[in-house]
């Protein structure tokens, strides 16, 4: 089937003209509405159309899959029965139903007029289309209007136009009986078919999609919107994906890697109309605890402990399982903690924690021993001596020299005592005796043979 498009103004022509009422014009009424259609189709009068329509895509409220032709096939229209050219004669019709007529009735006048009868039951703005359908003479060329009866005149479109050849008019309506007017312009009798569709649109945007937690190690994006309706999800201006939400209104989208912490995600769902939900603003949640805390070696003598963590994170210490101490990195990921110094052999536990309260794991770090053993006593020795004797650090190893010569060595027991058996040493012979700790630390005493 071919289709006409002629209409480019005259819907808005028609709703300027008031519909005076059944009696005024049952003598013409073809020829009166006719003059006043054509007349208005001629100077091309138009009216202030609402920008919240402009995006409208009419064949979303007449059938999304296969368009306005085939509401024939899978609404069960409505056929136009003669006479119903009065509204007080007009054909019942249906919202969401295509209607079926021609303009062949008034054969020895000026053409035909038409009129369907509709019942709105909620305010809202209603659709109303026609097309010819079907050319059999090609003298059609379809004109059509709202009246409102309670003021007898057609309702004035708060938008207008024409999409794929079909010819479009939205309505503010409100509860009610409305008629639909349809005529051929061209004001003689025609065998073309033409259709006629009215439905309210939906003009209420979804709800906020529910967007679950995300954070860095998530692999899925998953929510709830409208079902049925289109989530689009922007990674900042760029669209990152598109996802239709289920008959249970859920959504599911697979990632193929995770998306970085802090990444801000909005969410918006549009319905089968075109209505688009607010958005939803999400921020991707920091879940990877930082990397341990690398420390740098210290010892007994420190007074300061240092290292590198995560950029802004807390540094906690333990000695043991009691609190040592907190330490806080800047932006380089340094930290300096001013510490007494701390008992060698002293074992320390390093976390960082970030500042989305993540927790890494632990560094321990044993406090190296750089102090020398604090004494070392050597008894008085003698040209006649056996031994030499004395007190240091526990366990320290001693070593007695006589020049470059080792005379003996050995290890003090646990409480320190050393006994070491040397040769017996000329008078004034110069001892050196040295205790030597675990972690090599020396401490030197010289003494002369008496």
């Amino acid at each position: 089937m071919k289709k006409k498009v002629a209409y480019a103004g005259i819907a808005a022509a028609l709703l300027f003209t008031g519909f005076q009422s059944t009696k005024t014009y049952a003598a013409s009424p073809v020829t009166d509405v006719q003059k006043k259609i054509v007349e208005f189709h001629h100077d091309r009068h138009s009216t202030v159309k609402d920008s919240k329509f402009h995006s409208l895509n009419v064949r979303k409220f007449v059938n999304k899959s296969s368009g306005f032709t085939r509401l024939e096939e899978t609404n069960n229209p409505i056929i136009e029965s003669e006479p119903n050219d009065l509204p007080d004669y007009a054909n019942p019709a249906e919202l969401d139903t295509g209607i079926f007529g021609d303009f062949r009735y008034n054969v020895n006048v000026e053409g035909d007029l038409d009129f369907f009868k509709i019942n709105i039951t909620e305010p809202g703005y209603l659709v109303l289309m026609g097309s010819i359908v079907e050319n059999n003479d090609y003298l059609g060329e379809l004109g059509f209007a709202l009246l409102d009866p309670l003021t007898d005149k057609f309702v004035i479109p708060e938008d207008y136009g024409t999409d794929e050849g079909i010819d479009y008019q939205i309505l503010s309506v409100t509860p009610g009986t409305y008629y639909i007017g349809a005529t051929n312009l061209n004001k003689v009798a025609s065998n073309d078919i033409y259709m006629l569709y009215a439905g309210m649109i939906d003009t209420t945007p979804p709800a906020q999609p529910i967007v679950n937690p995300i954070d860095d190690n998530d692999k899925t994006i998953s929510g709830k919107a409208e079902a049925g309706s289109t989530v689009t999800i922007k990674n900042g201006v760029a669209t990152f994906k598109t996802i239709k939400a289920d008959k249970y209104s859920n959504f599911k989208v697979s990632l193929a890697a995770p998306f970085k912490a802090g990444t801000k995600l909005s969410f918006t769902a549009e319905d089968s109309a075109g209505n688009v939900s607010p958005v939803r603003n999400v921020t991707v949640l920091d879940k990877t605890p930082p990397d341990a805390p690398k420390v740098n070696p210290f010892d007994d003598n420190d007074k300061y402990i240092t290292g590198k963590a995560e950029a802004y994170s807390k540094i906690t210490i333990k000695n043991g399982t009691k609190p040592f101490g907190v330490a806080n990195t800047d932006k380089y990921g340094n930290f300096k903690f001013p510490t007494k110094p701390v008992k060698a052999g002293s074992k320390l536990d390093f976390t960082a924690t970030d500042r989305f309260k993540n927790v890494s794991s632990t560094t321990s770090v044993t406090v190296a021993d750089k102090t020398a053993p604090a004494t070392l006593t050597v008894n008085k020795v003698k040209k006649t001596s056996k031994y030499v004797s004395g007190k240091t650090e526990a366990i320290a190893y001693v070593k007695v020299k006589a020049g470059s010569k080792t005379l003996a060595s050995g290890k003090a027991d646990s409480k320190g005592y050393y006994k070491l058996k040397i040769k017996a040493q000329k008078k004034n012979t110069t001892l050196t005796i040295t205790a030597k700790d675990a972690a090599g630390n020396s401490k030197v005493v010289k003494v002369k043979v008496k």
